[in-house]
């Protein structure tokens, strides 16, 4: 439960950049005139919910059908991990590519995008984590294991904020300051998501069966 706690840290210290720096990013430099209106950038969060809402029942049916080639519970938190991460690639290639010569903006289908595939991730990672304390936990002890993933999940949450001022830049978002930073994450997470896919047959045997 502690390596998966540790890795728990890395994904939900990126994942919260949704609610942090990816504004910035959608106040400075994503596009969102339409005509005349402009797309409001709090409506940006709403994007998690409705991809949860609409893409959880697919995967269920996904890992249900799936049968006896269902991922064992790392190799999950590392798909988690590698969704989060291609998200950031997606920013990086747009941050790179697709910014406006004249407006100095992306593309707003980026952005949501963004969104869309760390709700992937997402359902990938805390459904399972949460079924896995349950799970390894002793039964007096399924408190304090429920504790210990939820403090994880709050020891990312502060660093995220930490990594969000970082790529804010001193004087505001700028395409050069989040293309750094966002660079930085997608190598931290694929690089977590690769080792944890190697390393998780040595967990799964700690886990003494359970899947």
């Amino acid at each position: 439960m502690l390596i998966i706690f540790a890795f728990n840290v890395l994904f939900w210290m990126f994942f919260e950049q949704a609610g942090s720096s990816f504004n910035f990013l959608a106040q400075n430099i994503v596009q969102r005139d339409f005509g005349g209106w402009t797309f409001p950038v709090g409506w940006f969060q709403s994007v998690n919910s409705l991809a949860i809402i609409t893409l959880a029942p697919v995967i269920a049916w996904m890992w249900v059908k799936m049968g006896k080639a269902n991922p064992s519970i790392p190799r999950k938190f590392g798909l988690g991990i590698i969704f989060n991460g291609l998200a950031f690639l997606l920013l990086m290639f747009a941050l790179s590519s697709l910014v406006d010569p004249q407006s100095l903006k992306i593309p707003f289908w980026t952005l949501f995008m963004v969104y869309v595939i760390q709700s992937v991730g997402e359902l990938c990672l805390s459904p399972i984590g949460l079924s896995m304390v349950t799970k390894l936990a002793p039964v007096r002890l399924i408190g304090f294991g429920m504790g210990g993933w939820f403090l994880s999940t709050a020891i990312g949450n502060n660093l995220s904020g930490i990594f969000a001022s970082s790529v804010s830049g001193e004087g505001g978002m700028t395409v050069a300051s989040a293309q750094a930073g966002y660079t930085f994450g997608f190598w931290v997470l694929i690089g977590a998501g690769v080792l944890l896919f190697l390393i998780a047959p040595l967990i799964q045997k700690l886990m003494h069966g359970v899947k």
